[in-house]
Order: structure tokens, then C-alpha cells, then sequence
């Protein structure tokens, strides 16, 4: 399943450093996050992962950005994206 991420992000800086530690890091093979987009202030962000569920993807944001922004959660269809998890 897609699921969008927004992110209203309260400390770009921390939220930057936050999110390339973690994509340098690795990703756990349950999730995917094929979109990932910003402001060019960095304070509004928009990624779509991919995941089992949304909690799935909800504890690997809030596990790596979350003290950096306040972000919202949806299930959503994506058109013009292939699934890279295996079901």
C-alpha cells in the first residue's frame, strides 16, 4: 500500500540532518519511499512510501523526523508509481 506523508516541519535544519542520517543509514526492507519532496524553505514536506500499513510507516517517520515536524497520515492510490515490495 501507498501511504502520504505531510510534513509540517518546525525545524528545518534538524529535520534535514534527521532524514539524510536516516536514509544513509539504510531503510528497513518493509517500507519503500519512492517520493520523497520539499519547500525550498523546507518547511512543508510530502513524501509517498510505500509500506504494509500505515502504522508500518508511521513508526519509521516518527522514528527518524518526528521531533522535527508534525506530520499526517493517509492510505492513498498512487497512479504512475510500481510497487517495489514484494506482497
Amino acid at each position: 500500500m501507498f501511504v502520504t506523508v505531510i510534513h509540517r516541519i518546525h525545524d528545518p535544519e534538524g529535520f534535514q540532518e534527521a532524514e539524510a542520517k536516516a536514509l544513509e543509514a539504510g531503510l528497513p526492507a518493509s517500507v519503500a519511499l519512492p517520493v520523497h519532496a520539499a519547500t525550498r524553505d523546507h518547511r512543508l514536506g510530502m513524501c509517498i512510501w510505500e509500506g504494509e500499513s500505515v502504522a508500518a510507516v508511521r513508526e519509521v517517520v516518527e522514528g527518524a523526523v518526528g521531533p522535527y515536524a508534525d506530520n499526517e497520515y493517509s492510505e492513498m492510490e498512487v497512479d504512475g508509481l510500481t510497487p517495489q515490495l514484494r506482497n
